[in-house]
């Protein structure tokens, strides 16, 4: 992973005494989404927190589910809720790891296209970090509680996206499925805390603490989401 994939040093901070606060209110398990665009930088965002704090993760990428595209509506933006499994994802991860139990699921092979026959273990801890695309997805706001958006420029996370994926596999039914999730369904000011995924913030922070709690962000973060 490049340098300009690491969060900075202040993105971190910010998120880690925020990630903090909220679990001494909480009297039970907190779920934290960590949701943002492809390539952003949630992943490593939510490793740097849980190798800081000892939380849990789990990755809504395991819970991919190229099946159910048949349930999209022809002529129309497909949800991006349907390229997931929602309700393997709540059943079993999210529900058992909030009421203290381990989680056990298989995971996505990305490298087959398939549901990999390989078990994945969660333990439980007083903090769950859910990482992914869709995380903050209203569907499972039933079982999250705070929803943190990684944003970084558009041009940046294609240019890191297309060091990742394949010409061939390139899907512009997923960006566009993208696009709507973040405009409509869970736009910038819906989220709890807006923070950079980019290293450049080293030199201009771009990290972005709503004052009532999530309901506003200002015009940075936005561009940021190449709004």
């Amino acid at each position: 992973m490049g340098r300009h994939d690491e969060p900075s040093v202040a993105t971190l901070e910010v998120a880690l005494a925020t990630l903090e606060r909220w679990s001494q209110v909480a009297r039970c398990v907190i779920v934290v989404a960590i949701d943002g665009h492809g390539a952003s930088g949630k992943s490593t965002i939510a490793k740097s927190l849980a190798e800081l704090t000892g939380a849990s993760v789990v990755h809504t990428d395991d819970f991919y589910c190229p099946d159910l595209r048949s349930q999209a509506a022809l002529g129309s933006v497909r949800a991006l809720e349907s390229f997931y499994d929602l309700g393997r994802l709540r059943g079993q991860a999210l529900e058992p790891l909030r009421s203290g139990r381990e989680a056990i699921f298989r995971v996505f092979d990305w490298g087959t296209g398939e549901l990999s026959q390989r078990q994945e273990s969660v333990s439980p801890s007083g903090v769950l970090l859910l990482e992914g695309v869709c995380s903050a997805s209203l569907q499972l706001g039933d079982l999250v509680d705070k929803a943190i958006c990684v944003a970084a420029p558009e041009a940046e996370r294609l240019v890191r996206l297309r060091q990742r994926v394949a010409p061939e596999e390139w899907d512009e039914e997923w960006l566009a499925a993208e696009r709507e999730y973040f405009g409509v369904a869970r736009p910038l000011k819906s989220f709890d805390l807006c923070v950079s995924g980019c290293a450049s913030a080293l030199q201009s922070p771009r990290v972005v603490r709503a004052p009532d709690g999530g309901r506003r962000t200002d015009a940075v973060c936005s561009r940021e989401l190449g709004r």
